[in-house]
């Protein structure tokens, strides 16, 4: 995994040489020939599908230098109550989407607006195997055994898709396992990167004809210590 970081760091990084390169390019001939309709629209095209590299590098970034999820605290069930319009528009047509949250708050260690990216990420990924069909559930829950066997919050996303063999769901952290569509093929590497930085884990669970669970498991943040009250 480490390998592929720093290949994928300097893959994205020669790539962008190139591509700004085209850009500019692209620009200039586009202003030239503006005129010509049918040209522009080729140039459309061509303007789009650099774009779509250009994700594809920024993909490429995230997984060689993935971002912490910070330090917080943030309510991990406030963050996916907020973020439900996003995780449904992350769906594809026909996927249905369903929250299950512990009851009481979950203080985690990271930024809600991290954590709301690690959901999305995760809820996307989960769909992109379920096609124009199938159910997506996202729960959360506190347990006693996280990392270092303390407590901590375990945040659970399940899709009732195909799910894998034993050899791909084995590697299903590596890139482009889990799915191999050029962005989201990178998605859940990178995300388990950000967990694993940020001191947390990430596990799966996946059968054929069964679907795929991601659970990972988030320090919940420790309340600092009461100073006892001065005798008077």
């Amino acid at each position: 995994m480490d390998a592929a970081a720093r290949t994928a760091g300097a893959l994205a990084h020669e790539i962008a040489n190139y591509l700004g390169t085209i850009r500019a390019t692209l620009y200039l001939l586009a202003d030239r020939l503006r005129n010509d309709a049918g040209t522009r629209d080729d140039f459309d095209v061509l303007a789009r599908t650099v774009d779509g590299v250009a994700a594809f590098v920024e993909a490429l970034r995230r997984f060689a230098h993935p971002p912490l999820l910070g330090a917080g605290p943030t309510d991990l069930n406030t963050v996916l109550r907020e973020a439900e319009p996003a995780l449904r528009a992350a769906l594809r047509p026909g996927v249905t989407l369903t929250l299950t949250l512990a009851a009481g708050p979950l203080q985690v260690c990271g930024d809600a607006a991290r954590v709301r990216e690690l959901a999305r990420d995760l809820v996307a990924g989960a769909c992109h195997t379920l096609g124009d069909g199938g159910h997506v559930e996202v729960e959360t829950r506190r347990v006693p055994d996280g990392v270092g066997g303390t407590p901590a919050a375990l945040l659970v996303v399940r899709d009732d898709g195909p799910g894998l063999d034993p050899e791909r769901a084995g590697r299903i952290f590596e890139p482009f396992v889990f799915d191999q569509a050029y962005d989201a093929g990178l998605r859940l590497p990178t995300a388990y990167a950000m967990v694993a930085g940020s001191g947390g884990s990430m596990a799966a669970e996946s059968e054929p004809g069964a679907g795929t669970t991601i659970l990972v498991s988030l320090p919940l943040e420790v309340p600092p210590p009461e100073r006892p009250t001065p005798a008077r």
